[in-house]
């Protein structure tokens, strides 16, 4: 297909691309699908559920507290007395050290890591919920 010239006499530009019917491209789902519940996920970020957390906490071979996991891994010292800010820093740095995409970085195999993740999103999902609960998130 030709390439429409722009009045002004190189590429068209937005608006007459609008005008053209050409400056967004369509999207067919009927060709193209809807995606997995995976991509889904990943595009909407969407945080772990409780029950699903509840779930990973129940299959985890750590017989530790949702603050153990979360200081183990990030190696920062996490507990009950901790107010939600560290908590939340802590669980920053023990996802970045645990994340199955930087495996590689940090020497740990893909499905370790991937389990590694998975608790450690769970111990932040269930100390989330006991913050909230008790109103100390900030």
């Amino acid at each position: 297909m030709a390439r429409k010239k722009s009045q002004f006499g190189g590429k068209p530009g937005y608006f007459e691309k609008l005008a053209m019917g050409t400056s967004h491209p369509t999207y067919d789902p009927k060709v193209e699908g809807y995606g997995s519940d995976a991509e889904w996920q990943s595009i909407f970020n969407v945080v772990m559920g409780f029950e699903e957390a509840s779930n990973v906490r129940k299959n985890s071979k750590r017989g530790q507290t949702d603050w153990q996991v979360i200081a183990e891994i990030s190696g920062i010292h996490v507990d009950e007395s901790s107010v939600w800010s560290e908590i939340k820093s802590a669980f920053r740095k023990a996802s970045m050290n645990s994340h199955p995409d930087r495996a590689s970085q940090t020497g740990m195999d893909p499905a370790v890591a991937e389990e590694t993740f998975k608790e450690v999103s769970a111990a932040f999902v269930m100390l989330e919920d006991i913050y909230r609960s008790k109103g100390r998130i900030e």
